[in-house]
């Protein structure tokens, strides 16, 4: 457990988040049994009603909400979070709405975190690969089921790409969505411990915990995303439904998420 004279929280997550009002509280509610503590959320100038579904969490301080218009923002929301919150949290994650952090037998992300950190003195932290999910062959969207419900078919390996799980004190800067840098004498390790070059883990490592990346959905909710851009650049290129990655059936992260509820006791998360 987080030492609450040290620190607020054991995990907080940031996140940028454009138009992500129907998927919102999912990724919230599922995150939190996955143990995490803590989000700072962006707001980019969404014209949805975001805030709105935020504003339950808001009120009972499990998010800290920040608007945050302009092009092409996400790395300084990155770096502000790392600025203004580094001594507020153990750890600190960067993810978008449409990636869940999947630890694996049945285990909290912080436990998976501190099994692979604890022993490594130089580690910053923890580079997590990605598993990209397909549209389940979906042409269209239908909202009154989650995303983990509808999205059940995945690639059938493992991506070299990586997300962040790190100690906020040991970062220097964050300037690409995927990867930071460490303060000189740190590194980032993959689950094996292994030291992991800029940007990718090759090979992927998914035994202990990897990010689950709902980059698709159903082709109309793909062609909303790429029309709204991306929130680190000008142009969004129509280039996931090339490559479907449904290969695999595995709903592994719905058991997941049923167990994570019975452990809670089977209580509402908001």
């Amino acid at each position: 457990m987080v030492d609450k004279n040290l620190f607020l929280y054991d995990l907080a997550v940031v996140a940028i988040m454009k138009n992500e009002a129907p998927y919102v509280k999912e990724w919230l509610d599922y995150h939190i049994l996955a143990g995490v503590d803590h989000f700072y959320i962006y707001d980019n100038d969404s014209p949805d009603n975001l805030k709105q579904i935020l504003q339950p969490y808001i009120d009972d301080g499990t998010v800290t909400y920040t608007f945050y218009p302009g092009k092409c923002r996400q790395m300084e929301a990155y770096n502000d979070a790392v600025h203004r919150f580094r001594f507020f949290s153990r750890y600190m994650a960067f993810n978008d709405g449409d990636e869940f952090i999947f630890p694996q037998n049945n285990k909290s992300i912080v436990e998976v975190a501190d099994e692979i950190l604890s022993d490594k003195p130089n580690a910053c932290g923890l580079a997590m690969n990605f598993l990209f999910y397909g549209s389940n062959n979906l042409e269209t969207a239908d909202y009154s089921k989650g995303v983990l419900e509808r999205f059940t078919r995945h690639a059938d390996k493992a991506h070299t790409s990586v997300k962040t799980l790190a100690n906020p004190r040991r970062i220097k800067v964050v300037d690409n969505p995927h990867f930071v840098y460490c303060f000189e004498g740190y590194h980032i390790i993959n689950e094996n411990g292994g030291v992991v070059p800029l940007y990718s883990n090759n090979p992927p490592t998914t035994e202990k915990i990897f990010v689950s990346h709902y980059s698709c959905k159903s082709r109309e909710e793909y062609e909303k995303k790429v029309k709204r851009g991306y929130p680190d650049r000008l142009q969004y290129k129509f280039e996931s439904f090339k490559h479907e990655n449904n290969e695999i059936f595995d709903d592994s992260i719905l058991k997941y998420r049923e167990n994570r509820l019975k452990w809670r006791g089977g209580a509402a998360v908001n």
